[in-house]
């Protein structure tokens, strides 16, 4: 869609309003708010937080960040291997670049750029892998998505084929090892900032070799017959309709594609988790609820991801997980 479209949304009790200037016909599947939401940062802001690696002792950066230019989207595509994120998962969550090899792997396996996956599946994404080492369990994809499955919201228009929003991830039905980091995470949709790699360290951990082909599917060679590579992103870096071309099912693992290995890893997580005393209902005075046989109402206990993410290294972690299996946190 080229020309300009602006509507005003409702987000809660607020409103915002979106202006479209996407002109690449290739975005067009893109929904409304996030190809109309300008970012809303300024340097003015006293909120402003652009901070994604740890600060070194020579001051050397690997990253830079900036703040979009007018017209730039999150779902924009950018130059020089730059891209977009949210300031909530840095912020909020802890994240800091590189992305883990882990994360560079689910990226690439569900073929989207880290803007498109929401907040809180980076969350699960950042707690599984602290949870695998504390186990001391491998974490794998299969694994991974046994526990975790895709959840779209596509947004639908009367007179056209439905345009796609972020993506999600979600428990299974039968397995749940993590509380939401958060039920709403408020205004993050409209918080980004655009992430550019500036040393060879930063620029390799996005990018990986593949073989220069060419129209035929033929690898190209030079003229002393090797074959001749090229440096390609591990994963999308913008916005990929890719992803969309598998229903979600397809993302997602049973029991019967598991290695004996990480199918022992499942019941080893799960296990622990299930092993978390039930937490009692109770008033707001105290008082213990009960059911109709007179018995205390329980619910499960779950992982605290807002505080594991709190975690400033493997020792916080272990003492985190430790705790949660002696004292249950909630």
């Amino acid at each position: 869609m080229s020309e300009s479209e602006e509507v005003v949304e409702s987000q809660g009790a607020e409103k915002y309003t979106l202006i479209d200037c996407i002109t690449d016909p290739a975005l067009d599947w893109v929904a409304p708010e996030p190809r109309g939401l300008a970012s809303s940062l300024t340097s003015q802001d006293p909120r402003l937080y652009m901070t994604v690696e740890q600060e070194r002792a020579d001051g050397h950066q690997n990253w830079s960040t900036r703040i979009p230019e007018e017209g730039e989207r999150v779902c924009s595509s950018f130059d020089g291997h730059e891209f977009a994120m949210y300031e909530f998962v840095f912020k909020e969550m802890g994240l800091q670049l590189p992305f883990s090899p882990f994360a560079a792997s689910v990226l690439k396996a569900l073929q989207l750029a880290p803007s498109q996956l929401h907040p809180n599946s980076w969350s699960f994404i950042m707690g599984f892998e602290h949870l695998c080492t504390y186990k001391s369990v491998r974490p794998t994809l299969p694994l991974f998505f046994r526990i975790f499955k895709i959840q779209r919201k596509p947004t639908r228009e009367v007179g056209r084929a439905p345009r796609q929003n972020w993506v999600s991830l979600k428990h299974h039905e039968d397995v749940k090892l993590f509380k939401m980091f958060v039920d709403s995470i408020k205004d993050f949709k409209e918080r980004y900032f655009i992430i550019r790699p500036e040393s060879p360290a930063a620029r390799e951990s996005l990018l990986e070799l593949e073989e220069d082909r060419d129209e035929q599917g033929v690898a190209r060679k030079d003229d002393n017959g090797q074959v001749i590579f090229r440096a390609v992103p591990k994963f999308p870096l913008s916005w990929s309709y890719d992803h969309f071309l598998k229903e979600p099912k397809e993302y997602t693992t049973g029991d019967a594609d598991l290695s004996p290995e990480e199918m022992a890893a499942f019941e080893n997580l799960k296990a622990f988790v299930a092993g978390f005393t039930p937490g009692i209902w109770t008033t707001r005075k105290g008082v213990t609820l009960r059911d109709e046989h007179g018995k205390a109402k329980v619910s499960p206990r779950f992982i605290n991801t807002r505080n594991l993410l709190k975690c400033k290294n493997a020792g916080e972690v272990r003492l985190c997980l430790g705790i949660a299996s002696f004292l249950f946190l909630t």
